[in-house]
């Protein structure tokens, strides 16, 4: 397994002294000349990969909804979807609760056929670059579609495309009361997985089970990425921390 945190470029040194194996970095960022820039020379001097990409689409832009502007989309898209192949990308996390958001009076059945569009447009972009993109399910505090992954694995076999899969995160599961069975269910599909704990802490900090839902990950014969996606307390102290914690438990489970 390959252990990752979401965080921003300057904290790429960091991790790489932590012993992560890369570092996950928001798409978003990659939109704005002199931000890529930035975050290009950083990556030239450290050893770390940068392998992931989650907060894929600003909040303004939608992709569900009567207020769709294609234009806007495929510029933006046809922007940091090279830049992310360049910096060496492997998995782009579709996640983006407020761009997918369903407006109130709205058609769920259109909507979902607009995530199938969009998403099989980002496909073929993505492809041209060896990459890869999870769709991530997302609590319904943060998105009133595509809440569990047994809903996103519905889409993305309906989608089939095989760079397209689910993206698993511990957090939005527990919140969600989802049945950790349903990561088995999904196996032949997961492209990636995030993980938090209770409170949305790092992972060690709180009360979530880590080896139930370790085993169901092994039981899925997922051992691909992991990345950290949390709120922390003492980004240094911390870092070091959750990643004995995850290491020590994920070595610890059998199946």
């Amino acid at each position: 397994m390959r252990w990752g945190c979401c965080t921003t470029v300057d904290n790429v040194g960091l991790l790489e002294n932590v012993g992560y194996d890369y570092i996950e970095l928001s798409m978003v960022s990659l939109a704005d000349d002199g931000q890529y820039e930035r975050i290009e020379k950083a990556v030239e001097q450290s050893q770390l990969a940068v392998e992931v990409f989650n907060v894929f689409l600003p909040r303004h832009i939608k992709v569900v909804g009567p207020e769709i502007d294609q234009d806007e989309i495929r510029n933006y898209v046809g922007k940091v979807i090279p830049r992310a192949a360049a910096l060496g990308g492997k998995v782009i996390v579709f996640g983006s609760g407020q761009s997918r958001w369903v407006p109130d009076g709205f058609s769920k059945d259109r909507a979902r056929q607009q995530i199938i569009d969009f998403t099989k447009f980002l496909a073929e972009e993505v492809s041209r670059y060896g990459m890869e993109i999870g769709v991530e399910p997302l609590r319904s505090a943060e998105c009133n579609l595509l809440k569990y992954v047994s809903e996103v694995y519905e889409l993305v076999e309906k989608i089939g495309i095989d760079i397209v899969g689910v993206a698993a995160d511990f957090y939005h599961i527990t919140e969600g009361s989802e049945p950790l069975e349903n990561v088995v269910a999904a196996s032949t599909r997961l492209k990636h997985i995030h993980l938090a704990d209770s409170g949305r802490k790092w992972p060690g900090s709180g009360s979530y089970d880590y080896t139930a839902f370790f085993r169901r990950v092994k039981q899925a014969n997922y051992d691909q990425r992991m990345s950290i996606e949390c709120i922390w307390d003492d980004f240094s102290k911390n870092i070091k921390d959750a990643l004995a914690f995850l290491k020590s438990t994920w070595d610890s489970v059998t199946v």
